[in-house]
């Protein structure tokens, strides 16, 4: 009997998870391909089971080779070594006993009693989560690419090596701001939306009020509830993020970027202004000015023909003196508002997926008959929320070599998994 990921969970749970350890054991997996070559994609499959206490790895039936597996929150998460298009593969499951002396392909562990939490991916530093509220906003830094080469930039968080790219403060390596939110009919300072893109003095905050994570085989995970606030410390509304790293290989690093804000503190506008990103990256100079290459999904190349363009994503990539290519892709997934996103991209560095920045980005002429709308005001209603997804894929390589479209790919149209029983 087969049942597909598309069918609900309830009949599911009825089959594949009920008997934990032993159910499991019996289960199959089947994937197929569609007409894209896949390359460790993390695969979801719904899993209504009891907690395992023990090593779980899924084993593909023609190779004998074993991927790594999380089981977390009702989804049995494995990352396959890949397919080539139109294929179909089988995995078995398999659960052995917990050896304490193994840690976990991607630890997450808080560096002693401080707000940062490193993540190590195959023993290998890959980033570190920053939430401690002396900043004005968390974010992640450094971003590590193959060689423990970082992409991001290090100002104003550590030494930046040249005087080149000390400039906005603000950008801090890969975070989420934006520059104009309103709590709808109440007062504000000055009448001003709040600013929680900058950080002057009368910028809002991003207050951490808990932060928890965990490690696993397939992904780590860092999970944050955050409050935005204004520049007095009024609350705004409320967030929740969730960034998940997997176990992919070093020369093509992803993390998965889940932001859902919700306004429990009345109506909330995200007026329109082209500062700002739900993912907003900042990278290095070596990969910026002249030595970057910016690219979309439409293969425009250059700030001038991609700033304010939609895209489904943005590439950002530079050949390394002595190194050799290294690079960032944001995707930006279909179920989000406003797909494909707007692009806040300059050639200093920055990249922001930003929905918001219609009046903005519709003023160039390039963009004329491409944006929806002439403004991209948008209300959150009281109570409501707003959710984004997003993928970051770090890589060797430029665009063509890392197979940023065929990645994309397997972010927006996955391989068809299922359970077989």
């Amino acid at each position: 009997m087969r049942f597909s990921l598309y069918v609900g969970l309830a009949l599911l749970v009825a089959v594949v998870p009920l008997a934990g350890a032993e159910g499991l054991a019996t289960a199959k997996i089947t994937l197929k391909a569609g007409d894209h070559k896949v390359l460790n994609p993390p695969i979801s499959l719904p899993y209504g089971g009891p907690e395992l206490d023990g090593h779980i790895v899924v084993e593909e039936a023609k190779t004998g080779k074993h991927f790594p597996v999380t089981v977390r929150n009702g989804e049995f998460v494995f990352i396959p070594e890949g397919a080539m298009p139109g294929t179909t593969h089988t995995y078995s499951v398999r659960v052995e006993k917990k050896d304490p002396t193994v840690f976990p392909r991607v630890q997450v562990k808080q560096q002693g009693d401080k707000p940062i939490l490193d993540v190590l991916i195959d023993d290998v530093h890959f980033t570190s989560y920053h939430y401690s509220n002396d900043w004005k906003k968390p974010f992640l830094w450094p971003v590590n690419s193959e060689g423990q080469i970082g992409v991001t930039r290090n100002f104003p968080m550590g030494e930046q090596e040249s005087e080149k790219g000390k400039d906005h403060p603000h950008h801090k390596s890969f975070y989420a701001a934006y520059g104009e939110i309103t709590l709808v009919g109440k007062a504000m300072p000055n009448d001003k939306p709040a600013d929680c893109w900058a950080e002057g003095k009368d910028s809002g905050f991003q207050h951490s009020d808990e932060v928890t994570w965990g490690s696993g085989d397939a992904y780590g995970w860092v999970k944050a509830k955050n409050t935005w606030q204004d520049k007095d410390h009024r609350a705004l509304l409320t967030e929740e993020r969730e960034y998940r790293f997997y176990a992919t290989p070093e020369k093509g690093r992803l993390v998965d970027a889940f932001l859902t804000f919700t306004a429990d503190y009345g109506d909330v506008l995200f007026s329109d202004t082209k500062e700002g990103g739900m993912v907003a990256i900042r990278m290095r100079p070596e990969l910026s000015y002249d030595n970057a290459v910016i690219t979309n999904a439409q293969g425009d190349v250059g700030e001038a023909n991609l700033w304010g363009k939609p895209s489904p994503w943005c590439d950002y990539s530079g050949n390394m003196e002595g190194i050799g290519w290294r690079g960032l892709t944001v995707f930006d997934h279909p179920t989000n508002l406003r797909y494909p996103t707007s692009w806040h991209v300059r050639g200093y560095g920055l990249m922001g997926a930003n929905p918001f920045g219609y009046s903005y980005f519709g003023s160039k002429d390039h963009n004329k008959g491409l944006l929806p709308m002439e403004n991209g005001d948008y209300t959150i209603k009281n109570k409501e929320t707003l959710s984004f997804k997003h993928r970051v894929y770090v890589h060797s390589g430029d665009v063509k070599k890392a197979a940023v479209a065929d990645r994309y790919a397997d972010f927006a149209t996955p391989p068809e998994a299922e359970w077989v029983e």
